[in-house]
């Protein structure tokens, strides 16, 4: 999947508000990617965007490429194929998403039978065997049993199943360890870690569960993607200065918050960095919007990495 220019505004109070401004982000074969930022950065915004999936008052522009085709330009009867089957989005939460009047075996066989024209009961048996094998216990019984009857982290590998059952071949993602403990975050690190090969875009503000699942990782800002790195060399030595900043902020490297906050919505207009506000290592040159810089195979959206 190829994002080109993507951008996601919603009508405001005189100017439009611009949740996703001009991201341009390739996810390629098997690869997992984590696109990492603070709440309000745009990043489910922009997950949703992808299988068009927003409200019909949001205006998307530029393009999401997967196999060559647009995919913000198909019908909706194309990208009704497209979507459960090929593309499959797993949404944040435990298990809000969930039928609370349907059983959980139903609900994880729908996709066959929407998709794939599978009869309900061999739909059903599919069902009830991958339950088992992301680790629902007694996976036969609690397949006719509904959401309340499952804990958060049954929840969670309930709409993982609901994702992967048609097997498509993208995977999105929306915060899979919000709202979780320990060790539930542990669990569901080794849930997605257990989906080998599959082609993975999932959107976080968890760091430590993108350095153990990212393959590459993708800096979101204000509406702005500002790096990406390989996952190594991304929590070795991150380049933006947000970015050194979100890293900076963990415990494990000195618990140093960063001060102050993103610009408001109604700003992104004004010329300039959006972070230089926040920035200690800011000059003149960053009252002009930087664009993506490519260095040393990364990208970064930072003039101190110009030339």
């Amino acid at each position: 999947m190829v994002i080109k220019n993507l951008t996601v505004e919603f009508p405001g109070h005189g100017n439009p508000i611009r949740a996703v401004d001009r991201v341009d982000l390739e996810i390629k074969k098997g690869e997992r990617v984590v696109l990492v930022g603070e709440t309000g950065s745009g990043k489910s915004v922009l997950l949703l965007s992808l299988l068009r999936l927003l409200p019909a008052s949001a205006r998307t522009t530029g393009e999401v490429l997967y196999k060559g085709k647009n995919l913000l330009r198909m019908s909706e009867d194309e990208l009704c194929r497209i979507r459960g089957q090929e593309l499959a989005y797993i949404p944040q939460g435990t298990g809000s998403a969930l039928n609370p009047v349907l059983t959980v075996g139903i609900q994880v066989a729908e996709p066959l039978m929407v998709h794939l024209g599978f009869k309900k009961g061999p739909a059903l048996e599919k069902a009830v065997s991958l339950l088992g094998q992301l680790g629902i216990p007694e996976a036969r019984k609690r397949a006719f049993e509904y959401p309340h009857q499952y804990s958060g982290g049954m929840k969670q590998r309930a709409l993982v199943a609901m994702g992967v059952v048609a097997e498509p071949e993208i995977l999105l993602a929306d915060e899979p360890t919000k709202g979780v403990d320990w060790e539930k975050r542990e669990e569901i690190l080794n849930l997605f870690q257990s989906l080998t090969g599959k082609t993975i875009l999932t959107v976080t503000h968890d760091l430590w569960f993108a350095e153990k699942f990212a393959q590459k990782v993708a800096v979101m800002y204000a509406a702005q993607i500002v790096e990406v790195a390989p996952q190594v060399e991304f929590f070795r030595q991150p380049l933006h200065p947000y970015a050194q900043a979100l890293l900076a902020a963990l415990p494990s490297r000195g618990l140093q918050p960063l001060a102050g906050y993103a610009p408001e919505h109604s700003r992104y207009h004004e010329p300039g960095c959006r972070f230089r506000k926040r920035c200690s290592r800011a000059f003149h040159r960053c009252q002009e919007e930087p664009p993506l810089f490519e260095h040393n195979g990364r990208w970064v959206r930072c003039w101190l990495c110009a030339g």
